[in-house]
């Protein structure tokens, strides 16, 4: 009978990126909050800016019009502390059986600092000026109304007249302006600033619609119109990722930290298939007698118990994927009982399906809205792992150990939910979710363990500390990870 139980420290503020710059493809070791660090935000940060920039660039006759909210620069690092219990029984001398219990803990601490200096839009007037907007869309709209009794009058004798054509011309454009600028003043908490590019041609654009019907007879359209005179602060930039009536309504960018949680329960078994120990060859030369070897295969499976990462939270580490796994292993030991040891272990896991909600958008796209959210039939791609352990004794109880770790997982699989009301005409293709998640990871660290028995002759007592640090690793989104563990087996 074995009872274990370790404290795991992950830590990362790093990831082995992926991001093209000129058509070409490159990898780079990347900070965890790149995507969250921008000199100009705009679209790309926010995709329903899109449509703002959309509508006012056909108003203002600017098909390229693009939106600057300002700059940002965020720092972010993510740890995780992992108590692993385990307990193994070995039922036959070849056959041992076990059951790992962890709680886990994740932590996210994020630093954003916003600096609008660059910004042509401000705090949408609908905020902080809602009379002034109520005020002049009615002011639009009345205008409108004497306009279209004036047409009244003068299509009577002929809608095909000079007169005619050009006051319903007028009266079509006028509408486009107001239900555009209805539209483009509420849904996205920003607003072209005064004095702005885009600001002054909607003023221009205002004054020509002015000038026309003041032509036909109708003094009564505004003049000025209410543009943004405020900054975006840092509150209103988060805001806009929390608001649901702006379109992200997610989980603020703020630091964050998860309870206690039960991480994935794991249930393995391990058969020893060869194996030679010192008391096995002790009529043997001396130069053999003293080397051992083991060799093994195991099982494991791994229950979905733990908790993935939340769909409205853009920087949430679950403790486990919430679908269940199953791995084989081939391990062998091969040591010089008074001098050195070598463990090597290779394992292979396949991952199963499972149902999740994800919001469908590519990994450069930093806030997807939550109109692509979406149920999907997710697959976590199979991983191969191996691991070799060279130990060097110190002394009887004190050895030295280097722990080299590779893993390497293919990319994840989405498809559609079957259901009658989502397919391709309806719901968004999910395939743009399994670009960036194969993972490639090289670890290489070391640490000591201690072996004694207490008092002489009982039971013994092994103490472990390792530490590893990742050197090595491609993806995309593979986390450059350092490893802490202190351990104790009884």
């Amino acid at each position: 009978f074995k009872i274990e139980t370790s404290s795991i420290y992950l830590y990362t503020s790093e990831r082995f990126g992926k991001r093209l710059e000129s058509g070409a493809i490159v990898e780079t070791v990347e900070p965890l909050g790149f995507d969250f660090t921008s000199s100009n935000i705009g679209s790309g940060f926010f995709p329903v800016l899109s449509k703002l920039e959309n509508q006012l660039g056909d108003i203002i006759d600017e098909k390229d019009y693009s939106v600057v909210l300002g700059s940002t620069a965020t720092d972010i690092t993510q740890d995780a502390v992992r108590i692993p219990l385990t307990m193994s029984v070995g039922l036959l001398d070849n056959l041992t059986l076990g059951v790992t219990v962890p709680i886990t803990r994740e932590r996210t601490e994020i630093g954003t600092h916003f600096n609008p200096e660059n910004s042509n839009v401000g705090i949408s007037p609908t905020i902080d000026n809602v009379a002034g907007v109520n005020s002049f869309l009615d002011n639009l709209n009345s205008a409108e109304s004497e306009l279209s009794n004036i047409i009244g009058d003068l299509c009577s004798s002929g809608v095909e007249s000079s007169q005619c054509i050009e006051a319903y011309s007028v009266l079509q454009e006028s509408q486009t302006f107001r239900e555009t600028l209805t539209q483009s003043y509420t849904g996205f908490g920003v607003f072209p600033l005064t004095n702005s590019a885009a600001g002054n041609l909607l003023k221009l654009r205002l004054d020509d619609l002015s000038t026309a019907h003041s032509n036909l007879g109708v003094n009564s359209f505004p003049t000025t119109m209410p543009l943004a005179t405020n900054l975006i602060s840092q509150k209103h930039y988060l805001s806009l990722i929390t608001d649901p009536s702006y379109g992200i309504d997610a989980v603020s960018l703020e630091s964050q930290l998860r309870p206690w949680t039960l991480g994935d329960i794991e249930f393995f078994s391990n058969f020893k298939m060869l194996s030679k120990n010192k008391k096995d060859f002790e009529s043997e030369p001396s130069s053999s007698r003293n080397i051992n070897y083991l060799v093994g295969v195991g099982g494991l499976f791994r229950l979905g118990t733990g908790q993935s990462d939340l769909a409205n939270n853009f920087v949430d580490v679950g403790n486990g994927d919430g679908q269940n796994d199953f791995e084989l292993k081939v391990f062998v030991n091969l040591s010089d009982v008074e001098l050195w040891s070598v463990w090597l272990e290779a394992s292979y896991g396949i991952q199963r399906p499972t149902t999740i909600t994800r919001r469908i958008a590519p990994p450069h796209v930093t806030f997807p809205p939550s109109s692509t959210t979406q149920l999907l039939n997710w697959t976590p791609g199979d991983y191969t792992q191996v691991r070799i352990s060279p130990r060097f004794r110190l002394t009887r109880e004190l050895a030295f150990l280097t722990d080299t770790r590779y893993f390497n997982k293919k990319s994840d699989k989405y498809t559609m939910v079957s259901m009658p009301d989502c397919n391709l005409s309806v719901c968004l293709d999910p395939k743009a979710l399994q670009h960036e998640t194969d993972q490639n990871l090289l670890e290489v660290g070391g640490g000591f363990i201690f072996s004694k028995r207490f008092p002489a002759n009982s039971r013994p007592l092994e103490l472990h500390l390792l530490y590893r640090k990742a050197v090595w690793g491609k993806g995309g989104n593979t986390p450059k990870t350092s490893l802490f563990e202190f351990g104790v087996r009884l």
